[in-house]
């Protein structure tokens, strides 16, 4: 929810910067953006985080044995 609140409101400070013909503005929205992709979390656990018996690279291990 809040990546799609930020990137609205970058979007609409690039569209602000295009309105008013002032390259700054754009420029805020873009910061906002990237502000938005990198903070933006992961939810989905994997296998190491649901504190599994085996590890991802063990089952991996295990997968590609005699194939």
């Amino acid at each position: 929810m809040k990546l799609l609140l930020l990137v609205l409101a970058a979007a609409a400070f690039v569209a602000a910067g295009f309105y008013w013909q002032q390259p700054w503005i754009g420029a805020v929205g873009l910061l906002v953006l990237f502000v938005g992709m990198f903070t933006d979390r992961d939810d989905v656990a994997n296998d190491d985080e649901k504190h599994s018996f085996e590890t991802t690279k063990s089952v991996r291990n295990m997968r590609s044995r005699n194939r």
